[in-house]
């Protein structure tokens, strides 16, 4: 990849980071041109940010209390936190909830996020167009892998999309497709498309911050 600006980049993430890891390694290699400033979890537990400490990059800690609070003030927070750390983009690896509006009108350069299949072009459309020319159901929200699997399609896959306020419906940065093999549980089959979803979001991060820096200079 030619010599590029680093771009300030902030990680949130709920869970192990295996995507978080990937990123931090292409960044390290100088495959990717980001400038890590910050993982965000909302679970202490998560094993991501013993990866984040590891590799010396800030963590922040922020819990939504539901009972207590809308999810427009968690937003809210978040993007006040993120933005003093001079953060332009916003990578959703693996973090579990839907971001208020609040968050995506805060004047991130990108929030990209990292979905467990396969979506379409359109952002309209239901069903995504395979590269074998057959047709896939594009599976939204939380359960998305879990609905594949519970549909008996026999492919999937994952996608890096830019965030709208329309959830999943994002214009796609980098897809790929990914087989179900018969009877796997969504466990077993989150291990092997742990792979496949690294490459699409190096591929995918490799796109935007393309796109970004053609934009910058017109």
């Amino acid at each position: 990849m030619p010599s590029s600006p680093l771009v300030p980049t902030a990680v949130f993430v709920s869970g192990s980071g295996t995507n978080l890891q990937a990123v931090i390694d292409a960044t390290m290699a100088g495959s990717l041109p980001l400038d890590l400033r910050l993982v965000v979890s909302d679970n202490p537990s998560a094993f991501a940010l013993e990866r984040a400490a590891k590799s010396g990059i800030p963590t922040h800690v922020d819990v939504w209390r539901r009972s207590v609070e809308s999810r427009a003030a968690y937003g809210a927070r978040l993007a006040s936190a993120v933005s003093a750390r001079g953060v332009r983009l916003v990578l959703l690896l693996g973090w579990m909830h839907v971001l208020a509006k609040e968050f995506l009108d805060a004047g991130f350069d990108g929030v990209l996020n990292l979905h467990p299949a396969y979506l379409p072009d359109d952002p309209a459309a239901d069903v995504a167009a395979l590269p074998d020319g057959t047709t896939v159901k594009a599976f939204r929200g939380a359960r998305a892998l879990r609905d594949a699997i519970e549909a008996r399609v026999p492919v999937t896959g994952a996608t890096l999309i830019a965030i709208t306020p329309e959830i999943d419906r994002g214009a796609v940065l980098a897809r790929r497709t990914f087989a179900l093999r018969p009877g796997e549980d969504e466990a077993q089959a989150l291990e092997r498309l742990h792979p496949v979803e690294q490459e699409v979001v190096r591929e995918g991060i490799s796109t935007w911050i393309a796109r970004h820096a053609r934009a910058m200079t017109t």
